[in-house]
């Protein structure tokens, strides 16, 4: 077994099974498929075809994902079976390379902060939640929230849930809104919540905010 040139990730790695001598008609050889990293798309064992010139390939694809890791690296082994021997060179390793940039460790900061609404004629009112970013980014920040009950009641005391922001590059605030509803009963003031849940391009800093529906009935 021989191996071909490294690959970076989403390349195929190549390795080459030799029969010696060459056999008379077609031999199968078992094969076992290993990796050390998360890079190749199949593992396992499988059975190769050793035609009669002497010689196979192998080809071993490789994911090309997102995700920074460390280089990895393929190794395909020839398992003993009757019909043949294994030589001392019965097994030969691809290095693989990650090609993801690392993420940065130095990112902007996201906040939300609590806010109030009287409660108003239908439509007419809404909480608004103001994102802040604590320096700019040189790309989108994508930030993901939910809206949780609290005294306030969804689809009765306001109409939202959660979603995403999108602060563009070189933007540093933004808006959710919750649209607030007249229920026209004469109540307590009542709450709801914006929790941060995940950001893209950000840490979160504090990550939950307070709506007041300020009653005026």
């Amino acid at each position: 077994m021989t191996a071909g040139s490294g690959v970076t990730e989403g390349g195929s790695a190549r390795f080459t099974v030799t029969a010696s001598p060459a056999p008379s008609s077609p031999l199968s050889v078992r094969i076992t498929v290993s990796q050390s990293g998360n890079y190749a798309t199949s593992t396992g064992s499988r059975t190769v075809t050793v035609p009669t010139s002497g010689t196979a390939t192998v080809t071993v694809s490789t994911s090309d994902d997102s995700t920074d890791e460390t280089d990895g690296s393929i190794t395909v082994t020839v398992n003993a079976r009757r019909g043949y021997t294994v030589s001392s060179q019965g097994s030969a390793t691809v290095a693989v390379a990650d090609n993801d940039v690392p993420p940065s460790t130095d990112l902007p900061e996201v906040s939300i902060a609590d806010t109030s609404s009287i409660e108003g004629p239908r439509g007419g009112y809404y909480l608004r939640f103001g994102i802040t970013l604590s320096e700019r980014s040189d790309r989108n920040v994508i930030v993901h929230y939910e809206v949780f009950p609290g005294t306030a009641r969804a689809y009765v005391d306001y109409i939202g849930r959660g979603w995403r922001i999108v602060l563009k590059p070189g933007q540093t605030s933004g808006t959710i809104w919750v649209m607030v509803r007249d229920d026209r009963i004469p109540e307590d003031d009542e709450t709801l919540q914006v929790v941060l849940t995940r950001a893209n391009g950000a840490t979160i800093g504090n990550s939950t905010a307070t709506g007041t529906i300020i009653d005026d009935d």
